[in-house]
């Protein structure tokens, strides 16, 4: 039992260390050795893990302003069956909400302050004490004690990144190359490098922690990413001066007047971007959130900006990406449609909807056109700046279109029996979709109606409703232009019963037609002399604006091929004949 016990205690021994440090700043991992190394591209890494500590560290990189540019994004910590995630702003998320941390808050295992250098996360197990700080572009892993013997990461090996690969937590195609875009020229990286340099010199070499990597950090960032953002040389030096305190060493405070260095503020501070986006200075050199560049390079390529067109139902919206507005140095604010008071409203994913309907159409232009194939009713409104009321503004012009259409279309000739009841023909147009319904009726409330076992007989009078649904019965009215019967078993033999939404046949009254979006009439049954046992009803109809009662001079014509009507010959017998 006690050599038992004795090989227990060794599979949890440690390795001694009283203090060690970690540091990622742009895309440079530089482990508690002070060797560094980039990462290769967008995707998550572990930077430090062990089973017998029970906790996880990963960092997730992402693109900027630059495409090719991978920097640190936000960092996910585990600890005890807890996750939380510091990102960008000094912000401090679990299970999706952000938590408010006013000095120190205690939450599940985690110690989380927040302070001049960052967000700090601590915990302690086994025998270290483990500090996690990021302010949204530097991260320090700092360990007070031992680590645990079974810890893994990029923090104990920099140029092991595929082996360090989280792709539960990376995003799709995070490891699909970028070509460079947007260079730094020759003549600003040498003067950063110039810059970076100057950790070698007084007062930095004070201290004699390791000074190549972050060297190689810096010029390997500042080449390729403005100085922008928050990003600077200084970001570098800052992080060096920090690590060679944490490790013993304080380098005087004057170091930032020798190094033309601020003190470090709390840039974007709470500041809130979706996933696209990430927090930087927008034209105007304020704090806002922007567009990262994968995502927005292919919606740069014309003045939408990004913006999508949607018609459902009865209503219309446009949405815009709020950041490619914010790029342009236009607050979405500003933006209005047709009519002043319908503003833009900015949903949870920072995208901006404008959006009008038929109750309320914010003063939307409604057209309708005609040629040989289609009539087209068109709802256009115009997403825009207000118009301009002196000599000056300080709006940039905005000026982008959407529209809603109602099409008539010509479907394909259907044959529909009574044992439907009714028929329905759904008519997608370019934008909107509404659907016409015709049903047959044995009775003038329209109550009955027919089916397979509904005995039609000669002159028997049947009750007609065509009704469209989806279409603005405001504005829109549907126009009953013909219907004609057909023998059943001979397409020759046809017999007009409306024509030029007028009457054509002695038994048909219309009750109703061009006056809202439903049409009513009824006719007497008949048969063709010789013909089959069924009759088709095709009926054609139109669209048009307003009350628009035969004859209009609208061509073209929505087709909707409709109920056969299907009568026994037998029925053609009297009772007392049987």
């Amino acid at each position: 039992m006690i050599l038992l016990l004795l090989l227990s205690l060794t599979a949890t021994t440690y390795v001694s260390a009283s203090v060690s440090v970690c540091t990622v700043t742009g895309s440079t991992v530089i482990a508690f050795e002070q060797t560094g190394d980039t990462v290769p591209d967008r995707c998550a890494y572990t930077l430090l893990t062990s089973t017998t500590d029970n906790f996880d560290v990963v960092g997730v990189f992402q693109d900027r302003r630059q495409v090719h540019v991978s920097l640190l994004d936000r960092v996910i910590v585990t600890h005890g069956g807890a996750t939380i995630q510091l990102g960008p702003g000094r912000r401090v998320i679990q299970d999706g909400n952000d938590l408010e941390i006013s000095g120190t808050l205690q939450q599940n295992d985690f110690t989380l302050t927040k302070g001049t250098t960052g967000v700090h996360a601590s915990f302690s197990n086994g025998g270290a004490t483990y500090k996690i700080i990021f302010d949204g572009f530097t991260l320090h892993i700092e360990v007070t004690g031992t680590l645990a013997a079974d810890s893994t990461g990029l923090c104990q090996v920099p140029t092991d990144a595929s082996a360090n690969k989280n792709s539960a937590k990376s995003l799709e195609n995070c490891d699909v190359s970028q070509t460079a875009t947007n260079e730094v020229s020759d003549d600003i990286c040498n003067t950063m490098n110039t810059r970076c340099d100057a950790l070698n010199n007084d007062p930095f070499a004070s201290c004699t922690t390791n000074k190549a990597s972050y060297i190689a950090a810096c010029k390997d960032t500042m080449c390729k990413y403005p100085e922008k953002d928050g990003f600077s040389v200084c970001l570098f030096k800052e992080a060096y001066v920090n690590v060679c305190k944490m490790l013993g060493t304080t380098i005087p405070d004057t170091w930032r007047a020798t190094a033309s260095c601020s003190a470090p503020t709390t840039f974007c501070q709470d500041i809130k971007c979706g996933d696209h986006e990430f927090c930087g200075e927008n034209i105007s050199d304020e704090e806002s959130c922007l567009c990262r560049s994968i995502f927005a390079t292919p919606l740069r390529t014309d003045q939408s900006y990004g913006g999508v067109t949607k018609c459902e139902g009865k209503s219309s919206k446009l949405t815009l990406v709020r950041c490619l507005l914010e790029e342009k140095g236009i607050d979405y604010t500003d933006l209005q449609l047709n009519k002043a008071s319908c503003k833009g409203q900015l949903d949870q994913d920072n995208n901006v909807t404008f959006s009008f309907d038929n109750t309320d159409t914010c003063e939307a232009s409604v057209t309708d056109t005609v040629d040989s194939q289609a009539v087209v009713i068109t709802y256009k409104n115009i997403v825009q700046t207000p118009a301009a009321t002196g000599d000056t503004t300080r709006y940039d012009p905005v000026s982008i279109d959407f529209s809603c259409t109602y099409t008539s279309q010509n479907p394909a000739a259907t044959t529909f029996r009574i044992m439907d009841s009714s028929v329905t023909k759904t008519f997608s147009s370019k934008s909107w979709a509404y659907s016409v319904t015709m049903a047959a009726y044995t009775n003038a409330k329209r109550t009955k109606s027919t089916d397979s076992n509904t005995e039609i007989k000669l002159k028997q009078t049947i009750w007609m409703k065509l009704e469209a649904t989806g279409l603005d019965e405001n504005l829109i009215h549907l126009v009953i232009d013909s219907c004609t019967a057909t023998d059943g078993s001979d397409n020759s033999k046809t017999h007009n019963l409306i024509t030029n939404g007028c009457s054509s046949d002695s038994t048909v009254t219309i009750e109703t037609n061009g006056q809202g979006t439903s049409g009513l009439f009824f006719f007497k049954m008949f048969h063709f002399v010789n013909g089959a046992q069924t009759v088709t009803l095709d009926c054609n109809l139109k669209l048009c604006l307003q009350n628009c009662q035969p004859v209009v001079s609208m061509a073209t014509r929505t087709d909707l091929q409709a109920v056969d009507l299907q009568y026994d010959s037998r029925l053609l017998l009297h009772p007392d004949q049987e």
